[in-house]
Formats: C-alpha cells, structure tokens, sequence
C-alpha cells in the first residue's frame, strides 16, 4: 500500500509541530537509564549532552543506582582476572609478573556469567598488584610502581603521578568519599625509615584529590604523620572515613583497635576492638555489611562478625559455622541474614536463619562474555594467579577533566564526518556525525541500489 503526497505532508507537519518534553521530565527519564545507554545519548543533542554530563546529574543517577539494587535485592560485583606473564617464579612472596592487561567484568549473585565491562593494557609499567578499592562507581588499582584510577563504565583511566619513596615497597593506599567537598581522595601512607630489629619507623602520608580544580594535581604532603604504624592489610572506607589496621609488631604495646582516618577534616581517632577480642586470630578485617560498619575475626571453623552500633559498642550480630577449616572472606549481604561469603576462588550463600552454607560459584568456572570473542572461563588455566573482587555500582562521575574537543551534533546545521586533528594529535571528532538532511534520502537511494545488486550471507552482505 503507497502513501500519498498529501498523508505524508501531514506526517512531516505533526513530527515538526511535535512538542518537546519539559527539561524535567528528561531528566527523570534519563537518571533511570544505565551508563552504557546515556553515554550513547549524549550526542543525541547539545541539551541531552548538558544534562548528562552536569555532575548534579551524575550524583542524581548514583542515588537512583543504588535506589534500584535494594529494590532488585541484587549486589553487583566487579572482577578483575589476574594473570602472570610467564611461569611461575619460585621463592616469591607475592608474584612480580602480572600480567599489565587489566580486564573488568561485572557480575551479579546468582548468575551465571560475568559481562565485560573496560580493558585497559600498561604496556610494562608494574610488576605486582595489590589492592583493588572501590567507591561510588570508581576503582583504585595500587601496582608496585603506580596507582591507577578507573571509571570502568565509561572507560575513563587516570594514572596517579609517582608519589614518595616507601622503604617497605607494600602499598598503603585508601580511597573515598568527602563528604564536605563532594571529592574523591586518594590517601598514601608510606615509610622513610623502618627497622624491625629495633622497632624503629618514621611514617608520612600523602593525598591525592580527584577532580582538583589545579591543573597540574599531585600529591599534597600532610604535616601531621599517622599517630601509629598502618599494616599492610586492605584499608576500608565507610561513610567519609577510612578505618586502618596497626602495624603491632612496630608498638609496646598490642593497639586492641583501629585507626580511623577522616577525609573531611584529615584527621585521626581511635576505635577500640570488641571486648571479646584478640588481635592474633587468624584472619582479621572490616567490611561494609548492610549499610552497617562490621568486624570479622576468622577461627579455624567459624568467623564471628561484630557491627558497630551508633553507641560506639561493638555488638555479635553473625557467628557463621564454615563447611571446612579454611579462611572464609564476607562479602555483603544479599538479601535478609543471607551472606555472600568468598573462601579462595569459591562463593558461597550463608543463610544465618537456617544456618547453612551452600556454594553459588567458583570464580574460575564462571563464563565471562567479552565482545567480539567467545564466552571462556578459567578452567585449567595455570597463568590465572587470583580474582580480585569488589562490591560494584555503575556511575558516570568522571576521574580525567574533559577534553574541550569541538562536538558535532545531529542537531548541527552541516554536521558531517571530520578527520581534522588538533596540534596534539587528538580528534576534532568526538561522537559520530551526521550528513546534511538534504543529502540523506540521496545516500539511502545508493544505498537501495547497491543492496539490490547483493544477497546476504549470513551477517554480511556479498556481491
């Protein structure tokens, strides 16, 4: 059936004629979007591009993320596969041939496949990796060499410039939130001087603000020193504070507790350990569950995990009974008094009503999806030399400043394809451009008459 001139005239009439959506609504329609989709939209137009790229909309669509996984019930986690480069050298503590090709992919508890998310490879620039952090959407990757951050979801990567020497050559890093400024730091502490014969040390630290309005960031020297020597365990942020563990063999006296470190006035205090407590159990740390600051000590066949109450006490809330006598890692909490809980590359569910432990996965087993190439898993790879895993929220908050590249529009008289280079070498084109809508009914005839002169042979077209 053909159309007429006049029932299409009418068509092209209520198309121009047709309203467009109040600045609000848009908003609200797009903070409910995932990244992937809204960083496509903004070359949609010069407005969807100011509204999404407005940091107000990106704290916006942080809340609503977060809104919509308590809604689901499902915590989402990033993985990071860790291979080495060659076989594996003997008599090292920690591996010095990771492999420099850092891949990202999110995962979801109950799934059973992980989706490629960013890659990114150094080129030689580290040796070993240490601590993978996360907050808000970004992630710190601390290297023997340098500290990396990532924003996966939107591909951005900044690498920190080298900061002080550290004698210990362990990394110290911490990251978060201050919630007074809105800015992520990057805290470093590190040792001049350290003998453990004498129980001698003398320790700095030093903070790197993302998002500085300074041009040349770098690291800002804090005057005043940690008031105790920091271990080399994984440093934990909650709520604008970073809680480190202490160094008990530099010390007279065993800490019976934690240093907390605050990133908005940069200041220390001291929260005591749980009555109950020993600092020499087998494993010891603290992680976020609930929404709630927690305690995990580790004893052969079981963790007991103490929460923080707003008291300042400390009080039992878990005692999870393990299958077998290994070193058990909790997670988050999945749904009501039900744990994801981590023993080597194996996850398990804790159901504390029951309670019972059941494995979900190994990590190695798990299908991860990268484009353009097959599923493929882990399964008898012997280059893999561990998982690293965090809690992850997808966000669009950024960690580079943008380019001010010149954009072209589909809403942009003239817009057409460019290969203009700036001085630098960078592209004056950001984002796909347009031809001129006079010449599109055009270009869709030749490309009509080309097609007709083809067949189609399974995903592409042949002469």
């Amino acid at each position: 059936m053909k159309t007429s001139p006049e029932t299409l005239m009418v068509y092209k009439r209520r198309a121009r004629y047709c309203p467009a959506l109040p600045d609000q609504m848009v908003f609200e329609i797009l903070v409910r979007l995932p990244v992937k989709a809204l960083v496509r939209f903004k070359s949609v137009s010069k407005a969807w591009r100011a509204i999404i790229s407005d940091p107000s909309f990106a704290r916006s669509h942080l809340k609503q993320s977060g809104k919509n996984d308590n809604q689901e019930r499902k915590t989402s986690f990033l993985i990071t596969p860790l291979t080495l480069e060659g076989q594996v050298i003997r008599r090292e503590a920690w591996p010095t041939n990771v492999s420099n090709h850092i891949s990202f992919y999110s995962w979801q508890d109950g799934e059973s496949e992980a989706r490629h998310v960013h890659s990114t490879t150094f080129h030689g620039e580290f040796g070993s990796v240490y601590h993978t952090l996360h907050c808000d959407g970004l992630v710190v990757l601390s290297t023997d060499t340098k500290v990396y951050v990532f924003n996966p979801a939107i591909h951005d990567v900044l690498k920190l410039p080298d900061g002080q020497e550290d004698v210990s050559q362990i990394p110290r890093v911490g990251f978060g939130l201050d919630p007074c400024t809105n800015k992520y730091k990057v805290v470093r502490f590190f040792y001049r001087y350290l003998n453990f014969s004498l129980g001698t040390y003398s320790m700095g630290m030093e903070i790197f603000t993302i998002g500085d309005d300074d041009i040349d960031s770098s690291w800002r020297s804090i005057t005043e020193d940690p008031p105790l020597p920091i271990g080399p365990g994984s440093i934990t942020h909650f709520k604008g504070s970073l809680y480190l563990f202490i160094r008990d063999d530099l010390v007279e006296r065993p800490s019976q507790g934690v240093l907390r470190f605050n990133l908005e006035d940069e200041a220390f205090s001291f929260i005591s350990h749980p009555e109950i407590f020993s600092p020499k159990e087998e494993l010891i740390y603290i992680v976020e569950l609930g929404g709630k600051l927690c305690l995990a000590q580790g004893f052969e066949g079981k963790q007991v995990i103490w929460m923080l109450l707003q008291s300042g006490e400390w009080a039992r809330h878990y005692v999870i009974i393990l299958p077998e006598a290994c070193n058990f890692e909790v997670l988050s909490v999945t749904r009501e008094d039900v744990l994801l809980i981590r023993s080597r590359n194996r996850l398990y569910h804790y159901d504390n009503a029951h309670p019972d432990v059941r494995e979900m996965v190994c990590l190695d087993r798990l299908r991860y999806n990268k484009p353009r190439v097959d599923s493929f898993d882990f399964v008898g790879r012997k280059d893999i030399f561990m998982f690293a895993m965090v809690s992850y929220t997808e966000s669009l908050i950024p960690v580079t400043k943008p380019r001010e590249d010149v954009i072209m529009y589909p809403d942009t008289p003239g817009a057409r394809m460019s290969d203009e280079k700036q001085p630098d070498g960078r592209s004056m084109c950001l984002t796909r451009m347009v031809t001129e809508a006079s010449s599109e009914p055009m270009r869709r005839k030749s490309k009509r008459k080309k097609r007709a002169a083809q067949r189609y042979l399974g995903d592409c077209w042949v002469k």
